[in-house]
């Protein structure tokens, strides 16, 4: 008896998923009829599986105008506009912070500059101003938080999103993140290490909320939408202000038992390069590594031979990890996308010494660039939470939507 229950809710639930999606995906209203098509359900089927969609404020019912006699057939949209997921890099420079509404789509987007220091209070103003900011990828760097009460953001040139109306934040911070959300070590923000940071927040929301180490939720957002797209098994390479690795398998996070996967700089006296300082990479063709990714694409011999020498140092230990792992690819960051080949070229060619088989991953250009990790924080939160934000069970993140929205907003 319970087997056969518990057959006939699956059998429900995949129903719903297959009806939500096929809307999801139209982004307008669909009769019954259409719906029965495109699902393969029959009519009686979809009548009751809209009659728990419009329970759970999934969907809306409309009555399409015909231009013929009769009643006209009844049809149903996506509610996407009914509930908002954000997500927040919170980092010592500050706080971005992106909502999308359940379908994915980008309503609302922030920039916002830290007090000193930064602290968990910032993650309150990004999630404000992007609600204030009806300009898509507008920066409201300069809108006043909101009232926390009412988590109503104030009006800024246009209508104002309401946070109550938010079923998930997911948050991206750096440093080693343990799986409850508290942050167990970070060089960037030792202010808040030791601290609960996801229960501080659920509680200061009232919301799930779901947090992991910056550069992972950067990898993922490659992996799912950027330039590890169609791929399984990525190595995320970012070459910053400090060098970062981090690894997907199997479209999943790598985290480790002690979620310490990819931390190589967590080994006592590793350093990626001679002259790094307690992490830090510091250059001397060009202030930032950017700008020496930039000078070398533009012909700087100095700078040049400064990114070969570096490709030559971090060789070995890139090399290691490529065959502990073997990816089907190497997604690297480390500045302007259209400089990428001044550092993808010597890189490939410095690895590909320390290897003795002919079989190795190409390197590519990240796609996302600064977004990455505020897209892998927003996607990771639907992933996460996907049954207290939709109410259904296996429905599927709308990464696609995620990212696309990205690259609509800033062309």
């Amino acid at each position: 008896m319970e087997t056969a229950r518990g057959a006939a809710q699956a059998e429900r639930a995949a129903n719903q998923v297959a009806c939500l999606r096929f809307l999801a995906d139209a982004d307008e209203a669909r009769t019954v009829g259409v719906l029965s098509e495109a699902t393969g359900l029959s009519r009686p089927t979809v009548h009751a599986v809209l009659d728990d969609l419009l329970d759970a404020g999934l969907v809306e019912s409309t009555s399409p105008a015909t231009a013929g006699p009769g009643r006209p057939a009844r049809a149903f949209r996506f509610a996407r506009e009914a509930g908002l997921v954000a997500g927040v890099d919170l980092g010592p420079r500050g706080a971005r912070a992106i909502i999308c509404d359940l379908s994915g789509r980008r309503v609302g987007y922030a920039e916002v500059p830290p007090d000193s220091p930064a602290d968990l209070s910032l993650i309150q103003r990004a999630l404000e101003a992007a609600a204030s900011a009806s300009d898509r990828g507008q920066s409201a760097q300069d809108s006043e938080p909101g009232s926390v009460g009412s988590r109503r953001a104030p009006d800024a040139g246009g209508d104002s999103i309401d946070l109550g109306r938010l079923r998930a934040v997911g948050v991206g911070l750096p440093g080693v993140v343990e799986a409850d959300g508290r942050l167990r070590a970070s060089l960037a923000m030792p202010g808040l290490v030791g601290l609960p940071v996801g229960e501080l927040l659920g509680k200061e929301l009232g919301l799930p909320v779901v947090v992991d180490n910056d550069i992972k939720l950067a990898a993922l957002a490659e992996q799912r939408g950027g330039a590890g797209r169609g791929y399984s098994d990525v190595v995320y390479l970012q070459i910053g202000h400090r060098l970062s690795v981090s690894i997907v398998l199997n479209g999943v996070i790598r985290q480790g038992r002690h979620r310490l996967a990819g931390e190589l700089g967590a080994q006592r006296g590793m350093r990626w390069t001679r002259n790094a300082q307690r992490g830090q990479l510091v250059w001397s063709a060009r202030p930032t590594g950017a700008e020496v990714l930039t000078a070398a694409a533009a012909g700087d011999a100095d700078a040049q031979a400064e990114l070969e020498n570096f490709c030559t140092q971090i060789a070995p230990r890139i090399a290691t990890v490529l065959l502990v792992v073997d990816p089907e690819v190497v997604v690297v960051r480390s500045g302007p996308a259209e400089d990428s080949s001044a550092l993808l070229r010597p890189l490939a060619a410095a690895v590909e010494n320390e290897l003795v088989f002919p079989e190795r991953p190409p390197f590519v250009a990240a796609a996302l660039g600064r977004e990455a990790v505020v897209l892998g924080a927003v996607g990771n939160a639907f992933d996460r939470m996907k049954s207290a934000i939709y109410g259904i069970h296996d429905f599927p993140s709308p990464w696609n939507r995620i990212i696309h929205e990205v690259e609509r907003t800033t062309q």
